[in-house]
């Protein structure tokens, strides 16, 4: 009889202790291994990540957040930062993550930075689950609040327009071959005599629609645009080119993006702004100007962009510094074509 009650206690009590606790995790901050500072856009990078606001509870092996957005996590095959939802930023390359009593990190390496120290860490701490609840109630008004502040802001934009395109000239034009990866489409096209392309050696990544472009990414070629007179660095126009299978539809590239604000269209090119949320400030801002051009020859997509954030000058959106380098890319930008 002993032996009978000791088995159907234990046959009761194995699914109790087979469940684990639950656990609830917030993200706390983002650090070079090294401790130095980031630089440069960078900082704009690991804010972009810490600004997701990463909560989650871990029930067994597996994580199920609740921010930025619902979705499941296996730990055993968690292995890139893509499964977080940062679709945007393949040149993070994760290469661990764990669990350590009341903290959980994960290191990736950032092959994008110019930093000697290229190890970056993100981390998250464990909370109550009050506080977690607590959390995510706060997060859900605030995004109501972001989303209006957002769309006031685009209103104003579309009644006052901070920055206004000169009217295009027609500038002196020779041919220019470039290629794409595979080298299969014959893309010669017509440029401004006053600058020269040239094949990037920089570390850049783009991302048009469902297509990727960029320096460690299959299917890319880019092409800085060089001028004598005028070198704006980062901020300068840029041909990126794809043979990627993906469709491309400057329609559905803006009415996808919530945050676009147009200030001209036409049928192949798009100037205008994009809006970002300033969480120190508590305000909607202009976060960058961009020029788009699209462009297809056979199975190769021709991007002729720039996206010019206004982190990168040194006054406000509306500075002349600002207008100047967004004309200046839209005029070269507008008097590149196919040579036909």
């Amino acid at each position: 009889m002993k032996k009978l009650i000791l088995i159907l206690i234990l046959t009761f009590s194995l699914p109790f202790y087979a469940q684990e606790k639950e656990t609830f995790w917030k993200i706390k901050s983002i650090y070079r291994e090294d401790r130095k500072p980031f630089i440069g856009l960078t900082v704009d990078y690991m804010q972009e990540i810490y600004d997701h606001n990463f909560h989650f509870v871990k029930r067994n092996e597996s994580l199920y957040f609740e921010l930025p957005e619902k979705f499941e996590l296996d730990l055993k095959s968690f292995k890139s930062l893509r499964q977080l939802h940062i679709t945007d930023k393949d040149f993070y390359e994760m290469y661990e993550q764990k669990f350590s009593g009341n903290s959980f990190i994960i290191k990736f390496k950032d092959n994008a930075t110019l930093s000697p120290s290229k190890n970056t860490i993100i981390e998250f701490k464990q909370i109550t689950k009050e506080q977690f609840e607590k959390n995510i109630a706060e997060e859900i008004a605030h995004q109501k609040e972001i989303a209006q502040k957002i769309n006031d802001l685009k209103s104003e934009l579309e009644k006052h327009a901070p920055i206004t395109l000169d009217p295009i000239k027609k500038l002196s034009l020779k041919s220019a071959d470039i290629n794409d990866d595979k080298y299969e489409n014959d893309i010669i096209l017509l440029i401004p005599e006053e600058i020269e392309l040239r094949e990037s050696g920089d570390v850049k990544n783009e991302k048009f629609g469902d297509i990727k472009v960029g320096t460690f990414k299959e299917n890319s070629k880019i092409y800085d645009v060089d001028h004598p007179k005028n070198d704006y660095g980062l901020k300068q126009l840029t041909i990126w080119v794809s043979t990627d299978p993906s469709t491309f539809s400057l329609e559905k590239y803006v009415s996808e993006d919530a945050n676009i604000v147009l200030v001209k269209k036409e049928k192949d090119h798009i100037v205008g702004y994009k809006i970002s949320y300033d969480f120190e400030n508590e305000k909607a801002v202009v976060a960058s100007f961009f020029t788009l051009k699209y462009l297809k020859v056979g199975s190769a997509h021709i991007f002729i962009h720039s996206d010019v954030y206004s982190s990168q000058t040194k006054n406000d959106s509306n500075s002349d510094e600002m207008k100047k380098i967004l004309n200046f890319n839209y005029l070269i930008s507008e008097n590149i074509n196919l040579k036909k």
